[in-house]
């Protein structure tokens, strides 16, 4: 937890947020998982309802959600990544938005307090998401499967969920440990598409800013890079393959 929190300072640091400006075009040829999973929360929405976002990152994405709801709350450990969701927050103007540390396992919050757990691309805690929900509360989640750019992590020999395309799926994972804790999944979904990065320079921009390599290295990791580049290079650029999935579950089981 501590190593994925400097992760996330460091970028924050640097970029001053959750984007690195790396240019690429995106191809959806079975919708955008991001769309799904704001589609989703939106409809879960109420002027009433209580919103809580875990790994909010720099709150952007967040902040764009933040209308549907009567009151939300972001968590996230990287208290850089934080100073920039409160930046965010003040040019929005959205009060009734707080960002807060804290760590997602253990948040809290008193039991009840929530309508919608959200996590997208950060943690997931089912029994701890399950304590703060009120009677009837859902969750929406979108994961990075297993197959997420596997060509790039064969090429360097690591990486997030290296080695696990080899077995069960993640998503079905995620799917079983939501059931486990009492909820029933009634959507899910999974989504391949492609990413081209325009140059060499802004892919490694983009491996600089994400979780994919945690120790991913300019220098030190430039002789794979430089394979793999040459490798994908594309008419339309540089080729990343992309899988992940969303999931949404409501909290079914009496305590």
């Amino acid at each position: 937890m501590a190593e994925q929190q400097g992760f996330y300072s460091k970028v924050a640091e640097k970029f001053g947020g959750y984007s690195s400006g790396a240019r690429r075009t995106t191809s959806y040829p079975q919708g955008d998982p991001e769309e799904e999973f704001d589609a989703l929360v939106h409809e879960l929405g109420s002027a009433t309802g209580k919103l809580l976002d875990v790994g909010c990152a720099d709150g952007l994405n967040l902040l764009g959600l933040a209308p549907s709801f009567g009151r939300v709350d972001g968590l996230d450990l990287s208290p850089e990544m934080l100073a920039s969701a409160e930046r965010h927050r003040a040019a929005s103007g959205l009060d009734h938005v707080r960002f807060a540390g804290g760590d997602a396992s253990a948040t809290g919050f008193p039991a009840g307090t929530f309508d919608l757990v959200t996590s997208r691309r950060g943690p997931l805690f089912p029994e701890e998401f399950r304590r703060v929900l009120r009677h009837g509360g859902s969750v929406v989640y979108l994961g990075i499967g297993e197959r997420d750019v596997r060509t790039l992590k064969e090429t360097f020999g690591r990486g997030q969920l290296y080695g696990r395309w080899a077995g069960t799926p993640v998503a079905l994972e995620e799917r079983r440990r939501l059931e486990d804790a009492g909820f029933t999944v009634d959507y899910e979904r999974e989504f391949s598409y492609d990413e081209f990065f325009h140059t060499p320079e802004d892919l490694d921009r983009f491996l600089q800013m994400v979780p994919i390599f945690e120790d991913y290295d300019t220098e030190s990791d430039r002789e794979a890079f430089d394979r793999y580049v040459t490798r994908a290079t594309a008419q339309e650029g540089i080729h990343l393959a992309r899988h992940w999935f969303v999931l949404r579950a409501q909290l079914t089981a009496e305590d």
